[in-house]
């Protein structure tokens, strides 16, 4: 340890604050602590290669003394954000999650997102995509919120969704009603969900009493089918519970996420050498969950007050359904691990088999689609420890004058591999032909990587050296054929949509008074024949602005 850095450990004051090594004036390592001195003190005897690592990396010592812990715990969840140290532990999620997010705007849009990317206030995580549609879907015709993004000030009449109830329309001048229903879209997003289910309950018996069998009936659907929506989450209880629960074993960590008794969530991320609180700092601080009444834990924790950034209890289950809700996580982390445990053994195998150093950690894809040489598209998706990781994925447009397989794979390697780094395995759907045309683009730019194919027919493991027949229950085939196939999905589906907006423009160039910026913005929207197809008058109308070459685009359809 450099004699500087010994020196400021020694007389570091034994108060809370936050302490930085740095290299070279870079944070490497940032720790927070309620007595700065007994804390740095334990690097003087360093116990794990970490600590070590970080002690012999360092050359100088910063300390930021504070007034409390919890203003420590803040403090050192800023500048982990803003430095993002090399040796602090970070948290990656295990599968993609969407949120739902509402924007800024005056007059604020709603969507569903994949990150948290832009300005706004954001819900979730949420366990899937389709659910959250749904909800969102039932939701807005509860409220009447937009989802639009279209810019008011230029919009003259109301579209579609406000004709069929489903906007309160803020676009004609209903602002102070639209404000009401983000306000109510806020409350139930934030737990208060049974007072929607009541609000309804209650909305269908008066219209009822009233012999209004039409409105009664349009309350009892939406019940029915938000009652429908949240009880697909699989789990609900009597109770008006509030809370999020949490397990962990050793680097992966489950997150139940429970409103009024509405299991909203399942969610699972990963984080090599970190705690609870370090989980607690990055998910809740760092604002990818938002904050419920209760945090349930497997075991109390004596240190920070947690309960100072908004819980209002953190510690064990105090009920039987708060005791049932931890047994249920446990499961959930159990069969997370089991699998994650599936895909590490057929990663090892195919490291094996195909003679690997390195292990397989990430593999990258690569499969062609074209329609006999027409419209030819590549795609590639990336598996991280044996899982998807959809936010990687990759979609190339290849324009070929004759139909070549091998040259569309040379010309998406050339174009993939000259700008980014190498995976650990690079895998393309064929056989010989397609492993060497993988392998001869990487040799026109100097790189070197392990190649794996898997030819269609019989299923055979193709590498450079040789070919290997596997028993169809073989684990790294059984792996190798689930990206094969996710490979071919995505590029099935990629071409299926250049080909059928190729379509819609060809359609869109034969209707008189469509103009390039019309045709553009049917396209985006649209993005087939079909599409446009089922849409109505109105619609089209509104993404082009005119009632007239609306209705011809449909004549011609």
């Amino acid at each position: 340890m450099k004699r500087k850095i010994e020196r400021k450990i020694r007389l570091a004051p034994s108060e809370p604050g936050v302490y930085l090594f740095k290299k070279e004036n870079v944070p490497i390592y940032i720790g927070k602590a309620k007595n700065l001195s007994a804390r740095l003190k334990s690097y003087l005897t360093p116990s794990t290669e970490k600590v070590r690592n970080i002690v012999e990396e360092s050359d100088d010592l910063e300390m930021i003394v504070v007034a409390s812990e919890k203003e420590a715990f803040l403090l050192e969840a800023n500048l982990i954000r803003k430095h993002k140290p090399k040796y602090n532990v970070r948290l990656k999620d295990t599968e993609f999650y969407p949120y739902i997010r509402i924007s800024n705007d005056r007059i604020p849009y709603v969507e569903i997102v994949k990150r948290k990317l832009k300005d706004g206030l954001y819900f979730g995580p949420y366990t899937n995509t389709r659910f959250v549609k749904e909800l969102l879907e039932v939701l807005q015709k509860i409220f009447g919120f937009r989802t639009c993004r279209s810019d008011l000030k230029r919009i003259k009449r109301p579209c579609f969704l406000y004709h069929l109830g489903q906007c309160v329309g803020p676009c004609i001048g209903n602002l102070g009603e639209h404000d009401k229903a983000i306000h109510k879209l806020k409350e139930f997003l934030s737990g208060r969900i049974r007072e929607v289910l009541d609000y309804l309950q209650r909305k269908m018996e008066t219209h009822a009493k009233m012999l209004d069998f039409e409105n009664a009936t349009k309350y009892r659907d939406l019940l029915f089918n938000l009652s429908n929506v949240l009880e697909s989450q699989g789990v609900t209880f009597s109770e008006n519970i509030n809370c999020d629960v949490v397990v962990h074993d050793h680097d992966l960590f489950v997150v139940l996420r429970i409103r009024e008794g509405y299991l909203m969530g399942k969610v699972s991320f990963e984080m090599e050498g970190g705690g609870i609180e370090d989980f607690i700092r990055e998910y809740y601080v760092f604002g990818r969950g938002d904050i419920p009444e209760s945090l349930i834990v497997e075991e109390n924790l004596n240190g920070m007050d947690y309960t100072s950034l908004g819980f209002h209890y953190v510690g064990k289950p105090r009920s039987q359904i708060e005791e049932e809700l931890l047994i249920k996580a446990k499961k959930n982390l159990e069969n997370d691990l089991s699998l994650r445990g599936l895909k590490r053994e057929a990663l090892k195998e195919l490291m094996k088999l195909i003679n690997m150093e390195d292990f397989p950690y990430r593999i990258e894809g690569i499969d062609i689609s074209h329609l006999q040489g027409k419209y030819t598209v590549a795609s590639l998706v990336v598996f991280e420890d044996g899982f998807p990781k959809k936010n990687d994925y990759r979609r190339y447009r290849l324009n070929l004058d004759h139909p070549n397989d091998y040259e569309a794979i040379r010309k998406v390697v050339k174009r993939r591999y000259s700008k980014y780094p190498l995976p650990n395995l690079i895998f393309v759907d064929g056989g010989k032909g397609q492993v060497k045309a993988v392998l001869d683009a990487l040799k026109d730019l100097k790189k070197d990587c392990p190649v794996v194919g898997l030819a269609k027919k019989e299923e055979i493991v193709v590498v450079k050296e040789k070919e290997l027949a596997l028993p169809l229950d073989h684990p790294a085939l059984r792996l190798l054929v689930q990206i094969r196939d996710e490979t071919h999905r995505f590029a099935v589906g990629y071409h299926r949509k250049r080909r059928e907006k190729d379509s819609l423009k060809s359609i869109l160039d034969e209707i008189p008074g469509l103009g390039p910026v019309r045709k553009k913005k049917l396209l985006e929207h649209f993005g087939s024949v079909e599409n446009v197809r089922n849409a109505s008058v109105e619609e089209i109308a509104r993404v082009i602005g005119s009632n007239v070459i609306a209705k011809r685009i449909l004549e011609k359809l």
